[in-house]
């Protein structure tokens, strides 16, 4: 029971907040998760606050930012004193194409042949800002996001490491005029994305409310509240 229990806490990434508990324990190693929500939603306090702990941890993230709004500040705000150790564990790319990012993440694949005992994470924050803007066609752009995310798929895989992309939402209206949230790259991330959590605001200040969409062990609709600081999020 013993190596059990030690084998879960290693396979899992802790946000040290109540998402853990959503989740039994913190995000996965080994699939993706998917993180959706509108602007402002808490996003990115938490994959940067998932990206300092495993810093923390003496493990390495790589941090893919598509939309050029990662923030040094905010990343020296939350690993506090210990930024200079967390700094040095941080892998940052910033692609500007649809294009580019396949590229950048061929060349992080590679790249995790030699050094993947290094790494317990990636981020892609977000994973559908380029493709949105990129001029290729529909049909295109659905077959390279698939196979972006079977890439991903076979990273967390094949050497165990946490893969949390973020996603936009938008508003579609079905036959009966109502309107109802949906991730943008519909059944593409979808299929991909072992784990899903929508995040919302709260009722208070800083408040967010993450709610679970899907999970491969856990019930679907679980929530849970948590708060944005200064020093992450609690």
């Amino acid at each position: 029971m013993k190596v059990l229990a030690n084998f879960e806490d290693n396979h899992k990434i802790p946000s040290n907040s109540s998402l853990d508990v959503m989740l039994g324990g913190g995000f996965e190693k080994g699939t993706i998760t998917q993180i959706f929500g509108p602007p402002s939603s808490g996003k990115s306090n938490l994959t940067l606050t998932l990206t300092v702990n495993v810093a923390k941890n003496n493990k390495k993230a790589i941090y893919i930012d598509t939309e050029g709004g990662i923030s040094i500040d905010r990343i020296r705000q939350i690993a506090g004193e210990d930024f200079s150790k967390v700094a040095n564990n941080i892998i940052v790319f910033e692609p500007t194409s649809f294009q580019e990012q396949n590229d950048k993440l061929k060349a992080i694949e590679i790249w995790l042949r030699r050094h993947h005992d290094d790494v317990d994470l990636i981020v892609l924050d977000s994973a559908v800002a380029l493709y949105r803007v990129d001029d290729m066609k529909s049909a295109k752009l659905n077959k390279e996001l698939g196979k972006q995310m079977g890439l991903l798929s076979k990273i967390a895989r094949l050497y165990d490491i946490a893969v949390i992309v973020t996603n936009q939402i938008y508003s579609a209206i079905d036959e009966e005029g109502n309107s109802d949230i949906k991730a943008v790259g519909g059944t593409i991330l979808q299929y991909w994305s072992k784990v899903i959590i929508q995040l919302e605001r709260g009722e208070e200040l800083n408040q967010r409310v993450a709610t679970l969409k899907r999970h491969r062990s856990m019930p679907e609709g679980k929530q849970a509240i948590f708060t944005i600081t200064s020093r992450g999020i609690i």
